[in-house]
């Protein structure tokens, strides 16, 4: 009997043999082998493409952790609420009611909690909002599971170290490698982690018909696939890399982490890292719309251009409204159909190129336009540090989506728009030999990336504030 209870026991303990067959989980190999590094060492780090189930992973390292080592403590956490209650524990809720036999333990139908010993023996997610909320937790057996590890304060990872103190302590950082520093970034540098990537070009969708980057490069990739179904269709697919290769571009900021799991080559340069981004878009669905709207319009200069309108409500920057081909007198009839629908204080417009005449119809018709002209000198106070009107709104821009609430306690929200995160994301700037901040010439990033930052411009413009745009004694009297 004894033996019998020591085997069963040890398969128990086993998180691939627990996941199999108590949670009937199917892990791919990649899968496997972190599972297995969370185990037998103390730091695991594994930075990835989109869509290879971290949150899955995530889910059920926890409970093969939780019921496995006993008693134990997990904790999970992600840069949001959203991410930690409705990815990773909607994960480990689906992995614990799907289980072979009833895992016991009381799961919490409202938070992302599951007690099977009060206060010695339990799963729970926090919220990063708190560091304080990260101390106070000893064990023998913990697990801590950081999701999307790229966007978690600092602040966060010194709770954490607090925490990792006992003997069979363990941290398992999962996320798209989208900024170049921090914790996560340098987890691949240090000594005493085991790490791991894993492309696109390395998941089961594409190992099992031979894909490679240079099939999207050749289109060649359906040939491979032949009409064959995936083996995992909720994972990336084909198809969708192959839309990123032709709209992102290899080298691009999206294409190397999205794609290839790759952290940028060099942040010295990047304006706008793009783990601040993808956090503005995931407080975009919880964010009220509430405060003074706004209206921001960058106007095409070339046929292929677009016409980019961009309401704003407070913080929160609603979905753009993108238009090709239009002439000067139908963008000033979309701009004041929205400034009508949107209720907005003001109309700001770019004025350079054809934008002047669309400014002009608008002043004309009574309407509350406001003349933005980002190729003029800085406001008296920028001056010194800013070369031109355009790198001071875009540092403007850069500065309210900083996450860090000891600097920027009100971060902006933006829409989910894919088009818009490249833009933003591949912003450059240099210091002249003037010691002032110089943003990219809209033309010279044109040429870089293949397209024109129309959405950028219009979201740099509906941020700008009052003060950045129209000296006192032009203000109108709407402001």
């Amino acid at each position: 009997m004894g033996n019998s209870a020591a085997k069963i026991r040890e398969k128990v303990s086993d998180p691939i043999w627990f996941t199999k067959n108590i949670l009937k989980a199917n892990l791919w190999s990649k899968q496997e082998e972190i599972m297995r590094s969370c185990w037998q060492n103390k730091r695991t780090a594994v930075r990835t493409c989109h869509g290879i189930g971290k949150s899955f992973l995530a889910g059920n390292a926890i409970l093969a952790f939780l019921y496995g080592q006993i008693p134990s403590i997990v904790l999970s956490t992600a840069p949001t609420w959203r991410q930690v209650e409705k990815l990773v524990w909607k994960e480990v809720r689906a992995s614990y009611r799907r289980a072979a036999i009833p895992l016991g333990g009381k799961l919490s139908p409202k938070r992302p909690e599951l007690q099977i010993q009060q206060d010695e023996w339990y799963a729970a997610g926090l919220s990063t909002n708190d560091p304080d909320r990260f101390q106070g937790f000893h064990e023998a057996n913990i697990l801590v599971v950081v999701d999307e590890a790229a966007g978690i304060p600092e602040e966060i990872f010194e709770g954490i170290e607090g925490i990792l103190t006992s003997e069979n302590a363990h941290l398992l950082l999962l996320g798209n490698p989208t900024s170049v520093g921090g914790t996560f970034y340098n987890s691949f540098k240090e000594p005493g982690w085991s790490t791991y990537h894993i492309s696109a070009f390395d998941t089961p969708n594409f190992t099992a018909f031979g894909i490679t980057e240079e099939d999207m490069a050749n289109n060649t990739w359906r040939e491979k696939i032949a009409g064959r179904p995936l083996p995992n269709p909720k994972m990336i697919t084909p198809e969708w890399v192959y839309d990123k290769y032709k709209r992102w571009k290899p080298g691009s900021v999206m294409y190397e982490a999205r794609v290839l799991g790759n952290f940028p080559a060099s942040g010295n340069d990047t304006l706008i890292p793009l783990n601040w981004i993808e956090l503005a878009i995931e407080r975009w669905e919880e964010m009220e719309e509430c405060g003074v709207v706004e209206l921001g319009v960058d106007v095409a200069r070339f046929g292929e251009d677009n016409t980019v309108l961009a309401p704003k409500i407070g913080d929160k920057v609603l979905e753009l409204e993108v238009y090709s081909k239009l002439d000067t007198m139908e963008t000033t009839g979309y701009a004041i159909q929205a400034h009508k629908h949107y209720k907005s204080t003001n109309i700001k417009v770019d004025i350079i190129g054809i934008g002047a005449g669309v400014y002009d119809r608008l002043i004309e018709q009574s309407y509350p336009a406001v003349a933005v002209n980002v190729a003029e000198s800085a406001t008296e106070t920028g001056s010194d540090k800013f070369a031109n009107k355009r790198s001071e709104l875009y540092w403007h821009l850069r500065e309210r989506l900083d996450p860090d609430p000891r600097i920027n306690p009100r971060p902006i929200a933006l829409p989910p728009d894919e088009d818009m995160m490249l833009e933003l994301a591949s912003i450059k700037y240099k210091i002249d030999s003037r010691g002032k901040i110089v943003i990219e010439p809209k033309e010279e990033m044109k040429k870089r990336i293949g397209r024109s930052p129309d959405r950028g411009d219009a979201v740099m413009i509906a941020v700008a504030p009052e003060e950045l745009i129209c000296p006192p004694d032009t203000m109108p009297d709407i402001w």
